[in-house]
């Protein structure tokens, strides 16, 4: 049984690879169908629309992880179908997925300053003003190199999603970073081996760090979140959502209508913008009150 999914997932990973498709979907497909396989009752090639119904909807597994398995899963059988493995395709019975609206969820300026200027060291200094003013991604900061940086033409290269390479406008404010950083190799280099990029976990880890450091405790504010205060404050200061859409290298303008959404910051904006209105210490009803004009 293990050697038919073993196979199964070979030729799923050749087939994927023949597609160009990025090494980090193949892994977690891979992980995700072999999850899969563990709680089938027989091998993949014969998952019954029940049993994969039945994992997909189990315990404990947020609406995200659900339609990032459910995708995988059916990309799965829509091939082996395709190759003629099996005849027919148990997954077009999986139900759609609800996901909750999303929510952008930025820090506050000062919530950044506090992390700046809380105790934490250069390094992860840099790290925070990369999600914070570049944008990126935990793994594009922990792949940041030397070479990717042009202070000339005030550009920075960098992979997104999906293995794309993007060349993206540098902020000024990382510019003057460049000079206090490595000049000819991996700003964060593994600890192990220098000659390879630190470990995307590992900066996540140092943010929190920092986070939590600056006595930010709030779960729902993560390293992620940095990227979050990036397209939050573009939209704010009135940038075209396609120009946000770009700098933050979205495949998909749905992904960043979110930060189109109104912030904390503007409607507490438009709640102070309505004049005082004084509060009487008295009722009034002893004094007679004329009457109001038309």
């Amino acid at each position: 049984m293990h050697e038919i999914n073993d196979d199964l997932l070979r030729q799923f990973a050749e087939y994927q690879r023949a597609q160009n498709l990025a090494a980090t979907t193949i892994r977690n497909r891979h992980s995700i169908l072999s999850h899969l396989a563990r709680n089938l009752p027989g091998t993949l090639l014969d998952g019954d629309i029940f049993s994969i119904r039945r994992h997909v909807g189990r315990d404990g597994v947020s609406a995200g992880t659900r339609v990032t398995e459910r995708n995988a899963i059916r990309t799965f059988y829509a091939f082996l179908v395709t190759e003629e493995l099996r005849e027919d395709d148990p997954t077009t019975r999986l139900p759609r997925i609800h996901v909750p609206r999303k929510e952008a969820r930025p820090f506050s300026p000062e919530q950044i300053e506090a992390m700046l200027t809380s105790g934490a060291y250069k390094r992860t200094r840099a790290m925070i003003l990369l999600g914070y003013r570049q944008g990126f991604r935990v793994s594009q900061i922990a792949r940041v190199h030397a070479h990717d940086i042009d202070v000339q033409a005030m550009r920075i290269n960098t992979i997104g999603k999906g293995g794309k390479a993007r060349r993206l406008p540098l902020h000024p404010v990382i510019a003057e970073l460049a000079d206090s950083m490595p000049q000819d190799t991996w700003w964060f280099p593994a600890r192990n081996d220098p000659s390879r990029p630190m470990r995307s976990q590992s900066v996540t880890d140092l943010i929190t760090k920092a986070k939590i450091r600056a006595g930010i405790l709030d779960p729902l504010l993560t390293p992620h979140s940095l990227r979050h205060s990036f397209g939050t404050e573009l939209v704010e200061n009135g940038v075209d959502i396609r120009v946000v859409q770009e700098l933050m290298t979205h495949e998909d303008l749905s992904t960043t209508q979110i930060y189109t959404r109104v912030s904390d910051r503007l409607k507490t904006a438009g709640i102070a913008a309505l004049s005082p209105v004084p509060i009487p210490a008295h009722s009034g009803r002893a004094r007679e009150v004329p009457p109001i004009a038309a």
